[in-house]
């Protein structure tokens, strides 16, 4: 696919994702406090489902765009054309993924972090297992001295794509529901146990607001 092609299908995309979005019902449930007037917070690791991507650039465009955000994209063909999505939205995507170029890319993100920006995450992008957590968060974290900020999204009514992590595309007028859960801390040290026991502490924190149907 040419770079024109994907330039154009990242319009495309985004046109109807803003269309469809202006329909949404869409209530922010605000734990971390990240809404209330005044409030000035350092640089956050957004974590969220992959199949939740979605929602996300627009609760960005919505409610963020005071804040600078680079938003880790895979290196694959559909990456290209997600990156061209989130620039639309205002976000800075910088690309890589475990399989390809990931260590370079998380260097990158933990760059952006310490020049003021928020970094996200897709902890099970983006290959999956689904709902599964990888180390990459967790290690920006430390390097870093950010917290993570989890990210519950569901809906009332969607449409679900038949990939591995079964995204889902919120129907119009669906009611969105989304959680900004209250900031995780991550250990400055931990060992190889720490790490896997770490990475199961959040798994089960994302899911503790994940509906499963």
């Amino acid at each position: 696919m040419s770079i024109h092609s994907s330039a154009l299908l990242s319009t495309i995309i985004t046109l109807l994702v803003r269309t469809l979005a202006w329909t949404w019902r869409m209530r922010v449930h605000d734990e971390a406090g990240l809404l209330a007037a005044g409030t000035v917070t350092p640089p956050l690791i957004w974590v969220f489902w992959h199949n939740r991507l979605l929602v996300i650039p627009v609760l960005y465009e919505r409610l963020f765009r005071h804040r600078k955000s680079v938003v880790l994209i895979s290196r694959s063909r559909d990456g290209g054309i997600l990156a061209g999505v989130i620039e639309r939205f205002g976000g800075e995507p910088v690309r890589g993924s475990s399989s390809r170029g990931g260590a370079s890319a998380l260097r990158e993100l933990q760059r952006r972090m310490d020049q003021g920006a928020d970094a996200y995450i897709t902890p099970d992008g983006p290959k999956g297992p689904r709902y599964s957590v990888g180390a990459g968060a967790l290690w920006l974290a430390q390097v870093t001295g950010a917290a993570l900020l989890p990210v519950s999204v569901e809906c009332s009514s969607y449409w679900r794509l038949g990939r591995w992590d079964g995204f889902f595309i919120p129907r119009p007028f669906a009611r969105v529901e989304v959680t900004l859960r209250e900031l995780h801390a991550v250990p400055a040290e931990l060992d190889g146990p720490a790490v896997n026991a770490e990475q199961e502490r959040l798994r089960v924190l994302m899911m503790s607001q994940t509906d499963l149907h």
